[in-house]
C-alpha cells in the first residue's frame, strides 16, 4: 500500500492563534454580511468590517501554514491581562463611537488596550495615540467621508 503520510504541527502556538484569528474573522464576515457596502465613491458601513474580516482570515491561513513548516512555541501560560485589556478596549469604542465621537472614543479605548501590557512606554504612545487619531480622521472622516461624529457636539 501507500505510506501513511503524517502532518506534523511545529508550532502549536502558531496553529492555535491561526484559528483564533480564523473563526474571528469568519464570525466578523458573517456579521458584517448585512452592512451596506455602498458604491466605491461612496462606502458604507459594511466596508471596513469587510476588510478587516478578510485581512483577519488571511493572517489565519498564514499562521496555519507557518505552523506546519516553521519549528515554533508550544502553548504556554495563557496571558489574561491583554486579552482582558483589549477585549475592554473594544467594547469601549463600540459604546462610545456613537456617542462621543472618534477623537474621544480614541483617547478613551487606544489607552486601554496600552493597558495590556506592562512594557507601555507612555511617552512614546502618547506620539502614537496623537498618529493613529490623525490617521484615523485623515482615513475615515476626510478620505472615505464615513458618517461618523468627530466631537461629541458634532
Amino acid at each position: 500500500g501507500l505510506p501513511a503520510m503524517r502532518i506534523r504541527i511545529k508550532s502549536s502556538q502558531d496553529f492555535a492563534t491561526g484559528v483564533l484569528f480564523l473563526f474571528i474573522g469568519i464570525g466578523a464576515f458573517y456579521i458584517g454580511a448585512s452592512y451596506n457596502m455602498g458604491i466605491p465613491q461612496r462606502p458604507g458601513t459594511g466596508v471596513l468590517p469587510r476588510i478587516l474580516a478578510c485581512c483577519l482570515i488571511g493572517s489565519g491561513v498564514l499562521m496555519w501554514i507557518k505552523a506546519f513548516t516553521v519549528e515554533g512555541e508550544g502553548i504556554g501560560r495563557f496571558a489574561w491581562r491583554p486579552l482582558v485589556m483589549v477585549t475592554i478596549a473594544v467594547v469601549a469604542f463600540s459604546l462610545l463611537i456613537d456617542r462621543v465621537g472618534l477623537v474621544v472614543t480614541m483617547l478613551v479605548a487606544l489607552p486601554i488596550a496600552a493597558l495590556g501590557t506592562p512594557e507601555t512606554r507612555w511617552g512614546e504612545f502618547a506620539l502614537f495615540l496623537v498618529l493613529m487619531m490623525a490617521i484615523g480622521l485623515g482615513v475615515f472622516i476626510y478620505g472615505l467621508g464615513m458618517p461618523l461624529k468627530v466631537l461629541p457636539w458634532n
